[in-house]
């Protein structure tokens, strides 16, 4: 039985990517300032990237859970990737990117490495187990726009489930993932730098009644006074943030993963909070059993008023 190929389904170029430039404002109370609204944009497309990065990896590895397979290089099943395996006795894998294949919709192209290293466990299908993976120089380019992030530095995965494929596609168990990475640097196309860290747990269901591929995404730390925390750092103006949960990221491929269903976060930066609701409909209402429009982002204005702003995914 095939594995599901997370790479073209999901990545959340997929849940996050709905905060992309290409996003369009409907409902303007107050003036959101240029930089947060930037920042924003950076906290999407790093967080789509990243998972991007991490279920094409989880795919991928679905044909050598073990890294037995004793090849001194082979193609990948993901786009544009060659996995250089000459230090798999050791369950070193190296991901490289060829910097020239156009992959996914919207188009990019990406370059650079990825170090791919069993650390703990005999089979990254068992429950425990945990992958570390080191960025380096790992570049995507969004052809669309020309818009570049650039990811140094290492976060692990630990398999917290296992990968039971078959208990899965009968709908009877679950993958889950917990994601930490610290001190990741990221450059972006403008010369500007950000560093960030995460703390998260992913989840993937299947309906074999519907054929549904759910996804769940929670912020799983405390910091900084904060729960539910999903990540952390200072952004490329300087500015330290905090990024929590009030509740799970939920989407769906009924709807799309890169539309979610309904979920809530909020950026705490130094100049103020801003809540994402994702899920709603173009008032600004959950969507309901519809498929949702897109989401809103609240924060209190320049007038001491709670200010909003509808985005389209």
């Amino acid at each position: 039985m095939n594995k599901i190929n997370f790479s073209s389904a999901l990545l959340l170029c997929l849940f996050t990517i709905g905060i992309l430039s290409s996003c369009k404002k409907d409902n303007k109370n107050d003036t959101l300032d240029p930089q947060i609204e930037q920042f924003n944009s950076d906290a999407n497309y790093y967080k789509a990237e990243s998972d991007r990065a991490d279920q094409d990896i989880n795919g991928a590895l679905g044909d050598i859970p073990s890294f037995g397979k004793a090849e001194e290089a082979y193609s990948s099943p993901m786009c544009g990737v060659t996995i250089d395996s000459t230090q798999i006795s050791q369950h070193i894998l190296y991901f490289i990117f060829d910097s020239i294949t156009p992959c996914f919709s919207p188009s990019c192209i990406r370059s650079g490495k990825i170090k791919v290293e069993l650390t703990s466990g005999n089979l990254w299908s068992d429950a425990g187990s945990v992958l570390t993976l080191t960025y380096i120089d790992y570049k995507i380019l969004r052809m669309a726009d020309n818009k570049s992030i650039k990811f140094n530095g290492v976060k692990t995965l630990k398999n917290l489930n296992g990968n039971n494929w078959l208990g899965f596609y009968l709908g009877s168990s679950t993958l889950k993932y917990r994601e930490r990475a610290f001190n990741i640097n990221v450059t972006f196309d403008d010369g500007t730098t950000s560093v960030w860290n995460s703390a998260r747990t992913t989840e993937w269901s299947y309906s074999l009644a519907d054929s549904k591929l759910s996804f769940t995404a929670f912020g799983d730390t405390t910091l900084n006074g904060f729960s539910n925390v999903d990540s952390w750092g200072v952004n490329r103006y300087g500015m330290d943030f905090t990024t929590y949960y009030n509740t799970a990221i939920v989407s769906n491929t009924y709807c799309g993963l890169w539309r979610p269903v309904s979920g809530e976060l909020v950026h705490h930066l130094n100049v103020g909070d801003f809540t994402l609701t994702l899920g709603v409909d173009q008032t600004g209402n959950p969507s309901g059993l519809l498929c949702a429009y897109g989401y809103k982002v609240s924060w209190t204005g320049s007038s001491g008023n709670v200010s909003t702003v509808i985005l389209s995914y």
